[in-house]
């Protein structure tokens, strides 16, 4: 492991795992003990006004522990992986600067791949290319864009929100330029980490039992707690289908505000694209070799991330 000029190694431990797992009250338990701060791996906490529903951290939990990459980017706006690279390397390199240990936390997977993995390389002339590839994909409606994907993308296909068109049209985009799926350009990829770093790899995991329940009363939380009107308020400057709003959760209460989605079933509705994601999310982890995964609240568990949090400090 590479170190940098003070001796210690260059490292940024990360926790990683499902919506709901329990990182958020991991990092602040781990906050207490050691001066980390989080660079977020989270695709929808980067929109700024989306604070409920996204779970950004609270204002208490800013206190505890700096949290970066979050409530920054406007509703309207897209964000790459590419772009997610590049902020994440001067984020990395600012929280080192004030002698903290920057930790990633979240769940985007394709985040998480950018900095551990690198971009793909796509085939010469695709720059040119893209622009009428991306009219080309950008003319097909939810249906034909749904079944070319899984034509050319089962994996892809399987992993991706439907609601998420921006990822699903960049998978399309891919396989139209390159003549193969982005998953199997990932799989085929050279690693080439962000800033030569080591990314110690940490799952929480909770019985699928258990973050069902924990998703549930999440969601009901939120709908007390003024998601409704954070909904209506954002819908009042920005347009009900820009990227933001389609965030899960978001996108069935903008259904619901429409009169297309009964408040009785609101909830409901909501838990159930939450659990589907958190299964995605838990099937892209599969794979990967983490140092440890477990459940949260095992102190066995805690301890591991602890140690790797003290080693990349130099406190062992």
């Amino acid at each position: 492991m590479a170190a940098a000029s003070d001796g210690r190694p260059r490292v940024c431990p990360v926790i990683a795992g499902p919506t709901a797992a329990g990182k958020t009250g991991l990092v602040a338990a781990l906050a207490e003990r050691y001066p980390i701060e989080v660079i977020s791996l989270d695709s929808r906490q980067i929109y700024h006004g989306l604070r409920i529903g996204n779970a950004q951290p609270t204002a208490a939990e800013q206190a505890a522990c700096r949290h970066h990459l979050i409530d920054f980017l406007d509703p309207a706006q897209t964000y790459t992986a590419q772009r997610f690279r590049e902020d994440f390397c001067w984020t990395w390199e600012d929280i080192v600067a004030r002698g903290h240990l920057p930790v990633l936390a979240g769940g985007a997977g394709m985040y998480l791949r950018a900095v551990t993995g690198g971009l793909l390389a796509l085939p010469a002339g695709s720059d040119e290319r893209l622009p009428t590839v991306r009219t080309e994909v950008a003319e097909l409606d939810d249906v034909a864009l749904d079944a070319e994907l899984a034509r050319v993308d089962p994996v892809s296909h399987a992993r991706l929100h439907p609601n998420d068109r921006y990822r699903r049209t960049r998978a399309v985009e891919v396989y139209r330029l390159s003549g193969r799926s982005l998953s199997e350009l990932a799989a085929d990829q050279t690693p080439d980490p962000a800033l030569g770093l080591s990314f110690p790899l940490y799952v929480l995991d909770r019985p699928v039992a258990e973050l069902d329940d924990r998703i549930t009363r999440r969601t009901e939380l939120m709908l007390t707690t003024g998601w409704l009107e954070e909904v209506r308020a954002l819908i009042a400057f920005h347009a009900p289908d820009c990227p933001g709003l389609r965030s899960i959760g978001y996108a069935e209460i903008v259904k619901h505000l429409r009169g297309e989605l009964a408040a009785e079933h609101l909830a409901t509705a909501i838990v159930l694209v939450t659990r589907q994601y958190a299964k995605r999310q838990r099937t892209w982890f599969r794979p990967l070799e983490p140092v440890a995964s477990g459940n949260p609240d095992d102190p066995a568990f805690q301890e591991a991330v602890a140690t790797s949090i003290a080693d990349a400090l130099g406190d062992r």
